[in-house]
């Protein structure tokens, strides 16, 4: 669920001004909500819980910004411009944050959050599973839980933080899991390697290019037959947009089985969720599909 004020540009002051921005926002509309009484479909006590988060990530992700000033100039001379790595989409590096986040957007419950949306997936004995933006290694850690001991689970994040709590997560539950770097766009895994491929709340990450090119690696690594499970944030209906709870992103999921179904990927089901404004989609790799050339040379977009 790579929910994120921290990318690539943490550290910088125009994002302190958006994340003071956001908190003040948030806060005004829970006054006037009270004082005018208007019936919003979350409510006050919602817009007080999403205001408390607020303030806590940017304590956490601002503080350290504050402290400490950007490495890059301090290794390579305070004149030297800093390189921009190539843009892959969202960047989390606090993984407590994300952990925090995860918690207050499930209310505490984030463990049967996470059950009901692997429940999708279908997940059996012995599958081999690979979790695209596996954040700090939740969905993943009870994907192999379900798969069990014959069964395999790899988990890919662009964040080395993230996958370094994954470590510490599964070693802590006793798991047998596999972290790995890595972005969405170039899979490190081999052709027809996996069962199963899960990319829950992380497309709204990805540009449009990045979509693409994550289709086309969703593809490439699933076994014929295996299937792709992607949950995210439905785009909500443009009459609600004035007055709609405010988040950082949302997916046209209809786009989304277009540009999958263009990459050789057989929708097979978009439903709701029925919580949280979620869609989820199911689309499989026909059982006589070849496997397609993998393309190395493409740029990151």
């Amino acid at each position: 669920m790579h929910d994120t004020f921290a990318g690539h540009h943490r550290g910088r002051w125009p994002l302190h001004a958006i994340v003071a921005v956001k908190v003040a926002f948030v806060l005004a509309a829970f006054f006037l909500l009270e004082r005018a009484n208007l019936l919003f479909a979350l409510g006050v006590p919602a817009l007080l819980l999403h205001a408390v988060a607020l303030a806590l990530l940017a304590a956490l992700l601002l503080g350290p910004a504050i402290r400490r000033p950007s490495q890059n100039h301090e290794a390579s001379g305070a004149h030297d411009s800093p390189v921009k790595p190539p843009h892959i989409g969202i960047l989390i590096h606090s993984a407590a944050a994300y952990d925090m986040t995860a918690w207050f957007f499930t209310l505490g419950r984030e463990r049967a959050f996470r059950e009901r949306l692997l429940s999708f997936a279908e997940l059996r004995p012995g599958e081999s599973v690979l979790d695209v933006g596996c954040g700090t290694g939740t969905t993943a850690i009870l994907a192999k839980q379900k798969v069990g001991a014959l069964g395999r689970v790899e988990g890919v994040d662009a964040s080395q933080e993230m996958i370094s709590r994954a470590d510490m997560k599964a070693g802590r539950a006793g798991l047998d899991l596999r972290f790995r770097t890595g972005t969405a766009q170039r899979l490190p895994c081999g052709d027809a390697e996996f069962d199963v491929v899960l990319g829950t709340l992380m497309l709204h990450h990805l540009p449009r290019r990045g979509r693409e090119e994550f289709a086309s690696e969703a593809r490439r690594v699933l076994k014929p037959g295996g299937r792709l499970l992607l949950v995210d944030f439905a785009k909500p209906p443009r009459k609600k947009r004035l007055f709609r709870f405010h988040r950082h992103g949302h997916v046209d999921l209809e786009a989304v089985a277009a540009t999958f179904g263009d990459r050789g990927l057989e929708i097979v089901e978009l439903e709701d969720v029925g919580m949280k404004g979620l869609r989820y989609l199911i689309a499989r790799r026909k059982p006589k599909d070849l496997a397609a050339p993998t393309n190395r040379e493409t740029p990151i977009g």
